[in-house]
Formats: C-alpha cells, sequence, structure tokens
C-alpha cells in the first residue's frame, strides 16, 4: 500500500475499470520498471478474483514487489518473493493463463533469483535490471481463458466488462 504523509486520511472512491486494460497497462509498467505501479494495477483485478485464476494474478504481483524490493537493495524482501511468487505461478507454466507466457516470466524471474543469490545480501544493489523478465500479455487470448477460468470481470462468453471497484486514494 502506498504510505500517505502524516495526518492525510484515505478516502474510498470508485474507479471503473476492465480486466484486459490493467493487464496490458501491469505489463507496460512492469516491463517500463515501475514495478510498484504494476504491483498496484494487478492488485485491483486480484482483490476482485475469486476463483482459480486469482493465484497467476497474486504470482505476478509478487514478483513485481521482488523488484520493488532489488530497487530498494532490500536482499530479504526481493529473494521471498522472487521465490514465493514463482511459486504462486507454477501451476500456470505449461500452458499460460489469462493470456501471459507464465512460462517465460518464470524462467526469467528464476535466473534473476540465481543472480541475486550469488550477489547476496551484501551486493544486491548491483542487480541488473536487464535480467528482471518481461511480462508479455496477449490480448486476443483472453475471451478463451475468460471462459477456461471463469474469471472475474468477463460474461458467460469471455468478453470483458466494465467493472466497478472501490479503491483507497
Amino acid at each position: 500500500m502506498v504510505t500517505q504523509p502524516a495526518g492525510r486520511t484515505r478516502r474510498l472512491v470508485e474507479k471503473v475499470i476492465t480486466v484486459p486494460e490493467n493487464l496490458r497497462r501491469a505489463c507496460d509498467e512492469f516491463n517500463g520498471g515501475r514495478y510498484f505501479e504494476c504491483h498496484e494495477t494487478l492488485e485491483e483485478v486480484w482483490q476482485e478474483e475469486q476463483g482459480e485464476v486469482r493465484n497467476l494474478y497474486k504470482g505476478l504481483i509478487q514478483v513485481a514487489a521482488a523488484f520493488v524490493h532489488l530497487r530498494r537493495a532490500n536482499f530479504i524482501g526481493a529473494e521471498r518473493l522472487l521465490r514465493t511468487g514463482v511459486g504462486y505461478l507454477a501451476p500456470y507454466r505449461e500452458a499460460g493463463a489469462m493470456g501471459f507466457d507464465v512460462e517465460s516470466a518464470c524462467k526469467a524471474a528464476e535466473a534473476g533469483h540465481a543472480v541475486l543469490l550469488r550477489l547476496g545480501p551484501a551486493r544486491a544493489s548491483e542487480f541488473n535490471f536487464e535480467d528482471a523478465p518481461v511480462f508479455t500479455f496477449e490480448a486476443d487470448a483472453l475471451p478463451a481463458e475468460a471462459r477456461r477460468w471463469a474469471a472475474w470481470g468477463f460474461d458467460r462468453l469471455g468478453a470483458p466488462l466494465a467493472m466497478t471497484i472501490t479503491i483507497a486514494e
């Protein structure tokens, strides 16, 4: 969550999103090195999703959060979140899910994790962000994937719906 300045209270606001737009934006944010923003964008979908694909979003969120920790040279947080994020993504590796190439993201996250372990806590700040995974997302796959996973934010035919969510601002 975003830390607010002392004395500032957060308010709840309604926001209209579509899952495809959030997934597209999350990929752009991650691949652009805006890991915190990616985490927040995916969290909007993850918080609403109650089905099997919820852990896909959680794994992607954890990988993004790991890179937030890496930016801060926080070895412990980055190491743990890379490891657990890949664990959450494991069931989706072979076939992918919701348009994501999960296998490629996992392989790159594992390679980044190995680099981080070699660097160790004292040299975590030397991590080369060119070793970060790339999130690739295929929007054309979403209708079939939404039906396959009975995903939140889609009608029964897999068409995206405009969904109203409540977020803290």
